[in-house]
């Protein structure tokens, strides 16, 4: 992911490994500066300075940013089929070039000022070339013209070179080379696939369990991946230097975001000063490498952005190391990653400072930051999926919990019994595995029954425990009037809730009719689909010395009451719409099982009980 900002320190170089011809290379020789006579094959260009070492000294010493190379390429005298010229090592800083084989254009990328719009990176295809141009035998003179984009470190670069011989065996050996290069970096392409997957695996993994420290650790592993393929995408689609950086430079942003959202997350700071300073950090970063890549011929504005972007990072790792030196000294750390960290910080210094993180044995590169950001990936990966492990246990441990809490539950939420002169049903449906409603019907000695309905506030293995409490005391407290029940219910329940409250309503019904009710909070009953007036009372567990007022009242032969929990009324279909009271008095007199469907097919929010009674006096005689 932090690739990006070594690329635009200057800090970075990709190591072509194409087939290098195995004679003694040609004679380059280089001039700053920008003059049209310089591809002229008769020039006599001895006195120019000849690339030591393979290296051409740092472009940073012309001011208009121009270089002519100038190289004597023997041609092969046995070709048989059409010639074709190659560059290679032409780098990968952002350039715009123009090729002339023996003073004649021959191929070129990119845009010269005044309107100035380099590649990025350079590529140089096989260019073909008309035998007549370079005959077999003789040594052609391929001129190159250079124009660099300003890079924040200018340092010495490989001087490209040139081949020229016939236009199928340049065409293999570009491919070979190709092939050998995917073959050197097939490790590191392998470990970011991998890590790549990761990512996609943390970003599952937050989908479900909702940890924001996976959904960052997630866009920190799939940045690099995705910011390699972006690449290659606008190289491809040869979108203009401009277009290349801005949508390079927005997915580095969400990178840069994640990074700094998870190492605040992960480490557990608290200081709001030093959030606020990595943000912006990051947006004047950001800007500065946009605004550097739209105004190339501005020298005084791309110094100013080169100190944006060196004060930027610097400011970034003054603040970032301390933090990681921090976590690797504090208990339970995460000192793994807060080491790596602090490593890759110390590489991304050394490349601002000149030294040169990059490091060849035998076939294969060695880049010392794509090293440190593996050891942090893996680091990361390691850590989460060590946590996400530990989540899961701990959840299928929870989920075991909970199915026992609702094979208990449904012990005691069971259905109504059968009694004389009495016609009962129930629907009880928990909006989750365990709810927080509950009915309880107990039969008495004289013929009546007992009907008891609440909710109580919240949802999960809390809610449940509670409700086995009041079923669990309902049952064992003796035969008392409603109000005397609620406020047992009550006395026991208050101060022992965390906050919480029950809602609940009792009633006790003779054989003879006779209705006795009191509410806790809970909604009113319906008596053949007409509400029934109660005395509001607070719900139970909110004070100890609450009163419950009784109301009286008789049924004739015939007549139904239900019951029901606030499920019913606060249903909500997908627009937001309530089910609200009048619905609900319009289903009153329905079945339970018919009440409870209706509420459910409308959008169920919230546990749904319904209780219907019917008094039968007939059914009680004949029995």
């Amino acid at each position: 992911m932090r690739k990006f900002a070594l690329l635009a320190l200057g800090g970075l170089s990709l190591v072509a490994l194409g087939q290098k011809p195995a004679s003694p290379q040609p004679t380059v020789r280089y001039h700053f500066g920008d003059n049209s006579e310089w591809s002229d094959r008769a020039l006599d260009d001895s006195s120019w300075p000849v690339a030591q070492n393979g290296l051409v000294p740092s472009r940073s010493r012309d001011t208009n940013r121009f270089l002519w190379v100038r190289i004597r390429v023997p041609v092969p005298g046995n070709l048989n089929g059409p010639l074709a010229l190659h560059l290679d090592d032409l780098g990968v800083q952002p350039m715009t070039w123009q090729v002339f084989v023996n003073g004649q254009p021959s191929g070129g990328q990119g845009a010269f000022p005044p309107h100035a719009d380099p590649a990025d990176p350079p590529v140089s295809p096989v260019m073909d070339l008309p035998s007549s141009l370079a005959p077999p035998g003789s040594a052609a003179l391929v001129a190159l013209r250079e124009w660099h984009a300003p890079a924040f470190l200018e340092s010495d670069v490989q001087h490209p070179t040139a081949v020229i011989n016939e236009a199928r065996v340049l065409s293999l050996t570009v491919r070979a080379g190709a092939a050998e290069a995917l073959l050197a970096n097939g490790p590191e392409y392998a470990l970011s696939a991998v890590l790549a997957l990761a990512g996609i695996a943390l970003l599952l993994f937050w989908r479900s369990s909702g940890g924001r420290e996976y959904l960052w650790a997630a866009i920190m592993l799939l940045s690099p991946m995705a910011t390699a393929i972006l690449s290659l995408g606008l190289v491809s689609a040869r979108l203009s230097f401009h277009a290349q950086t801005l949508s390079i430079a927005v997915v580095y942003s969400a990178g840069l975001i994640a990074e700094i959202e998870f190492m605040w997350t992960l480490f557990r700071l608290r200081s709001r000063w030093i959030h606020i300073i990595w943000h912006a950090i990051w947006v004047a970063f950001i800007l500065a490498e946009i605004a550097e890549a739209y105004f190339l011929q501005s020298p005084a504005f791309q110094r100013l952005c080169q100190i944006v972007i060196v004060a930027g990072i610097s400011a970034f790792d003054c603040i970032l190391f301390p933090v990681c030196i921090r976590e690797m000294f504090r208990p339970g750390g995460n000192r793994a990653i807060a080491a790596a960290q602090s490593l890759m910080e110390v590489i991304i210094l050394l490349g601002v400072l000149g030294y040169s993180v990059h490091l060849t044995r035998g076939p294969f590169p060695l880049d010392l930051f794509q090293l440190t950001l593996t050891l942090l990936d893996l680091a990361i990966a390691a850590m989460l999926f060590r946590r996400a492990w530990k989540a899961w246990k701990e959840s299928s441990s929870l989920r075991a919990e909970f199915e026992a809490a609702r094979e208990v539950q449904q012990q005691l939420v069971t259905a109504p019994p059968v009694i004389p002169g009495f016609h009962i049903e129930a629907e009880y449906r928990p909006a989750t595995q365990v709810g927080g409603d509950f009915y309880c019907v107990v039969p008495g000695e004289n013929g009546d029954v007992l009907v008891v309905v609440g909710d109580v506030s919240g949802k999960g293995l809390r809610a449940a425990m509670t409700v086995s409490a009041i079923v669990g005391s309902l049952r064992m407290l003796p035969a008392r009037t409603p109000g005397e029940i609620l406020r047992e219910l009550n006395r026991s329940l208050a101060g022992n809730l965390h906050g919480g409250f029950v809602t609940c309503l009792a009633a006790r019904m003779n054989a003879d009719g006779a209705v006795a009710l009191a509410t806790a909070g809970h909604p009113a009953p319906y008596r053949n689909g007409e509400e029934i007036s109660l005395s509001p009372s607070l719900p139970l567990g909110i004070t100890a010395d609450a009163e419950y007022t009784e109301t009286i009242l008789r049924l004739a032969p015939g007549d139904s009451c239900t019951f029901f929990s606030d499920g019913v009324v606060e249903a909500q279909s997908p627009s937001g719409e309530l089910f609200g009271f009048e619905r609900t008095r319009a289903i009153a007199s329905q079945s339970a099982r018919s009440i409870a469907d209706i509420a459910q097919r409308f959008g169920q929010e919230d546990d749904i009980t319904v209780l219907t009674l019917k008094f039968a006096p007939a059914q009680a005689l004949h029995a």
